[in-house]
């Protein structure tokens, strides 16, 4: 009799905003390419009410200068998710961590908390696309600690 594989089969990580239209998607393809090809990351938002929206289109042209491209992005609910399927899940900030730890009740996922001691990753929806690109500077500054705790290494 074999046994049934584990949902943890994948080495699986979700990256958390509100709305996933912005600072996930982005957070997502930036810890992808530090994490490499052994994980899977993903991201979704905790607005139902931006389900199914693509990308802002400021994420998605700072991305495309990166040689990235979101505009098949399709943001998604972590209400239509099974949470616990994740062994990480790394999001924006305190607010969207406690959201989080809520859903999760009492699963093992970790969760991360990007930029904790700085106040997590600030929403650029307001700032423009000069905002965006310092947004995505941030990421590219916290995603590999966030990788480093990911693969339970020490940081440096």
């Amino acid at each position: 009799m074999t046994k049934a594989p584990s949902k943890w089969t994948l080495n699986k990580v979700l990256c958390v905003c509100v709305g996933n239209i912005s600072r996930s998607p982005m957070m997502q393809a930036v810890l992808q390419q530090h994490l490499g090809s052994t994980y899977l990351v993903e991201s979704a938002g905790l607005s139902k009410d931006l389900a199914g929206r693509p990308a802002n289109h400021r994420s998605v042209l700072c991305m495309k200068e990166r040689g990235i491209d979101l505009s098949n992005h399709v943001s998604r609910w972590i209400g239509d998710l099974d949470l616990t399927q994740y062994r990480w899940i790394v999001t924006v900030g305190r607010d969207e961590a406690d959201k989080i730890l809520a859903f999760l009740g009492s699963s093992p996922t970790k969760v991360i908390i990007a930029n904790e001691d700085e106040g997590g990753i600030p929403d650029p929806y307001e700032l423009g696309l000069p905002g965006y690109r310092e947004c995505l500077a941030l990421l590219d500054k916290t995603m590999p600690i966030a990788a480093q705790l990911i693969e339970g290494k020490t940081i440096t």
